[in-house]
């Protein structure tokens, strides 16, 4: 387990991204790398792959409209197509919960709505079962709109199934954190269960978590060298940054247990998020993270972009031109999204090169085309490089292997990722059997 440096105070964990020159002396001519992160980025509701199939396969790809947005962060960025999951098909409606349920599973969920929930476990946890004791949280999930696991959320499948994308076993789904402050006090350890006088009192006397360390923070700075102490410097800086951010809105006030009122937008909650799984990331208090934009059979709006109606209404086009239109723009919002957060770990400074270098970030939806719900060319975006493993900035459009049938399993390309991880297995799923080293993905 690598060594990692943490600062404590009146009940407050801070860990600190890893120093190199606070480890041991005899380890200071040694370079220690950066470990590989997982980021998995969900969106309901499918995209118009029409408009988000590049023409061109290879380096260099066109950016049909839905992906115009990832411009700036190309380079970073594989787009899949072709790839598919047929552990959501079947003859019964429910295509939105079958493929949200076996999103990360890639099995065939048990059709319920009561407590005999049963589905496989998920990718991410699989790594987080590995490589998870290496940090303070094994992994993180995260999302926007809350929901409870009970329940018929449609046709006949339980919310369990369309509210969460991490399984840590057939009957255990890992909700997701969705609050921000709740998010920022579990990733730096201040206590959520205390009572409103004790939380009250506690604030005063810390009235910021960087007061609290500062007296330990200078001490470690004098123990490290010159680009440890602006290492530190940038992380405190990002943590104060985020902590004002976060009390901001939540009407001032960061206690625990607080949550932001009324005025947080839905793209400004997003916003947050991302910062903080960033934080999380860049901290090493994680290297797993699942991210939900929104639930299966989201009906989100998007009045903020000039779409006011409901995304899984919408998403039901029919061949309307006014709707097809409404699924780019919000399409061309989503992927956009994601390209901030990718932007974002290619800011961050890690070992010799971005966090974003060291990580394999994934972008997915349940289904392709909303109307049909089907499951056979599913949207993906790969991005970052984990450590080399990945040679990002192509489009390939993917076969099905020998005797894989119609489509190629996109939990060939989640066996591929955890072995990335340094996972020694030869299967995923139901039919993960063919990693995606074949398919020029890797360095070449």
């Amino acid at each position: 387990m690598n060594r990692r440096t943490f600062l404590r105070s009146a009940g407050v964990t801070l860990a600190l991204p890893l120093l190199p020159s606070s480890l041991p002396r005899s380890s200071w001519g040694s370079d220690p790398g950066s470990p590989t992160r997982l980021l998995i980025y969900y969106v309901p509701n499918g995209m118009q792959m029409r408009w988000f199939t590049p023409l061109q396969e290879g380096p260099g790809y066109d950016l049909p409209e839905i992906l115009q947005p990832l411009q700036p962060v190309a380079q970073h960025v594989s787009v899949l197509t072709g790839m598919g999951n047929l552990n959501a098909e079947d003859v019964v409606a429910g295509d939105h919960a079958r493929g949200t349920g076996s999103f990360l599973t890639c099995v065939p969920i048990r059709h319920t709505a009561g407590n005999d929930i049963y589905n496989g476990i998920s990718m991410d946890q699989v790594a987080a079962n590995a490589i998870g004791g290496e940090t303070l949280f094994p992994s993180l999930q995260v999302g926007i709109q809350p929901g409870g696991n009970t329940g018929d959320c449609t046709a006949g499948y339980s919310c369990a199934y369309t509210r969460n994308i991490a399984w840590a076993g057939p009957q255990t789904p890992l909700p997701n954190l969705t609050d921000p402050q709740v998010l920022f006090d579990r990733l730096f350890g201040v206590d959520q269960g205390l009572d409103p006088a004790s939380r009250a009192l506690r604030s005063q006397l810390r009235a910021s978590i960087l007061d609290e360390v500062a007296g330990q923070a200078t001490t470690l700075r004098a123990r490290v060298g010159r680009d440890d102490q602006l290492k530190l410097d940038e992380y405190l800086d990002a943590v104060r940054e985020v902590e004002v951010r976060v009390s901001a809105l939540g009407g001032g006030s960061c206690s625990p247990g607080e949550r932001p009122g009324s005025g947080l937008s839905y793209p400004e909650h997003v916003s947050v998020m991302h910062e903080l799984i960033v934080l999380a990331l860049r901290c090493d208090l994680t290297r797993i993270v699942t991210f939900m934009l929104g639930p299966a059979a989201s009906n989100q709006t998007y009045d903020f972009i000039g779409v006011p109606g409901a995304h899984h209404q919408i998403s039901h086009h029919q061949g309307d031109p006014k709707n097809l239109a409404d699924l780019v723009t919000i399409g061309r919002w989503e992927v956009g999204q994601f390209a901030d957060l990718i932007g974002q770990l290619d800011e961050v400074a890690d070992g010799g090169g971005s966090l974003l270098d060291s990580t394999l970030a994934c972008l997915s939806s349940e289904i392709d085309d909303g109307d049909a719900h089907t499951h056979r060319d599913l949207p993906v975006l790969l991005a970052g490089s984990g450590n080399g493993a990945h040679a990002p900035g192509i489009h390939r459009r993917l076969q099905p292997g020998p005797g894989q049938g119609p489509v190629r399993p996109i939990a060939d390309l989640y066996l591929w990722m955890l072995q990335t991880l340094g996972l020694e297995i030869d299967g995923f799923g139901t039919d993960g059997t063919q990693p995606l080293e074949d398919l020029d993905l890797v360095p070449g």
